[in-house]
């Protein structure tokens, strides 16, 4: 289609009001086209209250590890998908309320992708999901999560101070709390940095442009793909969202030297590249205020860990008639002759198994499924096999799992993060780290950590690991230092590789005790998970944490708008963060997307309805009687007893929250 000028348009008025005009009626077509049409998928009524925390193991296994064998395959398929992340678990909830027989398939041994958690010499430690914003009650994505799980997972707020900058040598360490309400977060900035009100004025309004720059972003992904292009390639979305071009141009780094000369600020305000894996430099202000604003109403962590998503879903996922299948690689993607998506090519040493389904659902990834799930000579024609390099795969990371002798009390742990870095200039400390070889790296100090302990932020932890405690350290790790062994079997890799893993594992523990003095001499159990571990337990091929790349290309209105749940192969879906970006939330409405492609219905609009009439009736109710738990304060002296459990004359639930 040729290129509409927008100066041509400005100079023939009467052209630019039809245009309009027809954008005006597709718009309105799309958006109020029977959206209830059909079963209901989304409903007050699906919601019950949560049920006591089942926390043996062997019934949590009985759900979560669930083999793959032939015989559990469901019969006449609806939808086969690949990987079991909650994108994954989400589509097949929503497609199992339409009456669609769903069979998900895990290559690893338990179910849950990013939410899953293993247990080793007694502790727990959680993978992916750390903590998650906007869980609040009556906050969309809550009601959202809620939908999908029935109300089954118990959202719990952590601390005031949710993340914590803390910069600076062993000797002295500066700390920068990021606390929790828009009005408490400027304030603490203001008391923080007194003499940079103008700067902090700027970066407020800054965020709250960002909030509506989110509808011109979503348009790109909503808005049938014909409209897209038009708009795009007319200039005409970026005359109607200015902002959105502005954002997704702007840097951090860039944005940040506008407002303000000071090199502290502008380095805690730098803090959140560990959320999406991106240097300031190359991060755009568009997704760097997604982040921000997603946590400034606080974070929020599963009460039994993050198991507990899947966990609840599964069961769901069954009683309508699908199956959720762990220990089962897909070697490929089937493609009938007329180039549909059939079905998955299931591979096991007991021989190929071919399992057809009326569509294929990939929460692998875009590198994935276009690489090497898909025939080259299929790929290659499709939209997505250059994407693939044009925004290339984000960057991995090392992850080090302490075990610790004491309980949360009396360690002094909050349920809170802290990112640790020994000098404000972030970016530069990273650059020259990841510059050296891993041999050079592996003894120095690693220049920027997250730490977090997951047995302070989930109150059951008590109760099922009483007397111990758990923390994880991560730091950004290049794939390159570690893709030498990555043929070999995990476990088995080799005494060069452990020795090096351990070495810099070490030296993260080292720093923590240095933010966390009191863990001293505390340490029982300590791992260390590299880049080629997540590739071989996430099956992301650069062991990448956010899948592909978050930098400045990827909101480009041509390439964002490209990447889309329904693909140019007809059959294929995707769904997963690659769909819209990175992060829980993002994962968790990628399957609304996905399962409103595949059904060809507005599921967003049917969830605006219902969480619309969920917010008047809540609105209608005392707010005590309204919250799960109003506070982390609230906890002890509110909710729960020594015994673990939640009264109900102090909150919503009834009777023990725990189930042994």
């Amino acid at each position: 289609m040729a290129l509409i000028h927008t100066q041509y348009l400005a100079d023939n008025p009467i052209l630019w009001v039809c245009l309009l005009v027809g954008i005006l009626i597709c718009l309105l077509s799309f958006i109020v086209g029977n959206p209830r049409q059909g079963p209901v998928i989304f409903s007050k009524n699906f919601v019950r209250p949560p049920q006591p925390l089942v926390t043996d193991h062997a019934a949590r296994t009985k759900v979560l590890k669930q083999r793959f064998n032939a015989t559990r395959v469901p019969e006449n398929l609806d939808a086969v998908i690949i990987g079991s992340g909650i994108g994954a678990l989400t589509t097949a909830v929503l497609l199992g309320r339409e009456g669609k027989k769903v069979l998900v398939l895990e290559q690893h041994d338990q179910a849950g992708g990013c939410c899953h958690t293993f247990v080793e010499k007694g502790f727990e430690f959680d993978t992916g999901i750390h903590y998650v914003g906007e869980m609040g009650d009556g906050e969309d994505p809550r009601i959202l999560i809620d939908q999908v799980t029935e109300g089954q997972v118990v959202w719990i707020p952590m601390d005031e101070a949710y993340d914590t900058v803390a910069v600076g040598s062993p000797s002295y360490i500066e700390r920068y709390p990021m606390v929790a309400g828009k009005q408490n977060y400027f304030r603490k900035l203001l008391e923080m940095f007194p003499q940079e009100k103008a700067a902090i004025d700027k970066y407020t309004k800054f965020l709250e442009e960002n909030k509506w720059v989110c509808i011109g972003t979503m348009a790109l992904k909503l808005l049938p793909e014909s409209l897209t292009k038009l708009l795009t390639r007319s200039g005409i979305h970026g005359l109607i969202f200015p902002r959105y071009n502005k954002q997704r141009l702007t840097s951090v780094t860039e944005f940040l030297n506008s407002i303000s000369e000071n090199i502290e600020l502008k380095a805690v305000l730098s803090y959140a590249l560990g959320d999406s894996g991106v240097p300031p430099s190359q991060m755009s202000i568009l997704e760097y205020g997604l982040i921000i604003n997603h946590y400034m109403g606080g974070a929020y962590y599963p009460l039994g860990g993050s198991s507990e998503i899947a966990f609840q879903m599964i069961p769901i996922i069954e009683r309508y008639g699908g199956k959720v299948l762990v220990n089962c690689p897909i070697s490929e993607i089937l493609i009938d002759e007329a180039g549909r998506a059939v079905g998955v090519r299931v591979h096991k040493s007991s021989g190929d198994l071919n399992i057809y389904a009326k569509c294929v659902i990939s929460n692998a990834g875009v590198h994935n499924t276009f690489k090497y799930l898909l025939a080259k000579k299929i790929s290659a024609k499709s939209v997505y096999y250059p994407l693939v390099e044009e925004i290339g795969s984000s960057i991995s990371y090392i992850t080090t799992f302490v075990g610790l002798d004491g309980s949360t009390k009396e360690l002094g742990l909050k349920a809170g993060n802290t990112w640790a870095a020994h000098s404000l200039e972030l970016e530069k400390m990273l650059e020259e780290y990841f510059a050296l070889k891993v041999e050079e790296a592996a003894d120095l100090e690693v220049p920027y950590c997250f730490i977090s302990f997951p047995s302070a932020k989930d109150p059951s932890w008590e109760y099922r690991y009483p007397g111990k405690s758990a923390a994880l350290i991560i730091a950004l790790c290049p794939y390159e230092w570690f893709s030498a062994w990555e043929k070999q079997r995990c476990k088995h890799r080799g005494e060069d590789y452990v020795d090096l893993k351990e070495r810099i594992g070490r030296q993260m523990w080292i720093q923590c005790q240095q933010v966390f003095p009191q863990l001293a001499g505390k340490m029982e159990y300590i791992e260390v998970g590299t880049p080629i571990t997540n590739r071989h337990y996430l099956g992301y091929p650069k062991g990448e944490m956010c899948g592909l790349d978050h930098r400045l290309n990827r909101f480009s209105p041509d390439i964002f708008s490209k990447i889309r749940a329904k693909t140019d192969i007809p059959g294929l879906y995707l769904t997963g963060q690659d769909v819209v970006t990175g992060g829980f939330v993002s994962s968790l409405y990628s399957g609304v997307f996905t399962a409103s492609a595949i059904l060809n219905k507005k599921l967003l609009i049917n969830l605006h309805l219902a969480s619309r009439e969920i917010k008047l009736e809540r609105r209608s109710k005392d707010n005590c009687l309204n919250t799960i738990l109003p506070s982390r304060a609230c906890q002890h002296q509110q909710g729960w007893d020594n015994r673990g459990n939640w009264h109900r004359t102090r909150g919503r639930h009834e009777g023990p929250l725990y189930n042994r």
